[in-house]
Formats: C-alpha cells, structure tokens, sequence
C-alpha cells in the first residue's frame, strides 16, 4: 500500500531576487533541495515576480546526510531558505 507523502512548504524565502520569490514568499509549485551542498536547486537570479500566489513545497531533497532527509524526501515540518555565497540555500537543513 502506497502511503501519500507530506511535502513540507517553504515557510519564508529570503532570496528576493529569485523569479519565484514574491514578498518573500516562494511560488514555484515545487523546489528540489540538491547534492553535497543544501542548495536551492529552483533558485533563478531574475527577479520577475511573475509567478502565482500558491507557496512551494519540497518536492525532493538530494542531501544524503540531513537529519529531514529520508528516501530523498524532506520530512521537516517546514524549510526555510536564505542567501549563501550567491544562491539560496535550505537553512532548516541539519547533519546527522
């Protein structure tokens, strides 16, 4: 039996510049949070402000050794995103 996974929202999202950043809000239908590195993988410097009102989730994380990671699925309750060295990175992201 197939259990239907619980995508966390992006509660806050400081990256402003980010096409689907509005009032620091996320509007992607969903983000990937990718590799080595807690990476905002949907980040793009555009700063358009185009998107829907309808806040992203985590549709999945490639960061093997976060304590939320589990089957390449985000299980916080939510994330929060912020500026690092020039992208956005997941901030709720914690080491095992």
């Amino acid at each position: 039996m197939l259990t239907q996974l619980r995508m966390p929202k992006v509660s806050d999202c400081e990256a402003t510049e980010c096409f689907y950043n509005v009032d620091k809000d996320c509007h992607a239908p969903a983000i990937n949070v990718g590799g080595n590195h807690p990476e905002c993988d949907t980040y793009i410097a555009n700063g358009a402000h185009v998107h829907g009102r309808t806040k992203a989730l985590v549709g999945a994380c490639h960061v093997g050794n976060c304590e939320h990671n589990k089957d390449l699925s985000c299980h916080a309750k939510s994330i929060h995103v912020r500026h690092h060295a020039g992208h956005a990175d997941c901030t709720t992201y914690a080491p095992q």
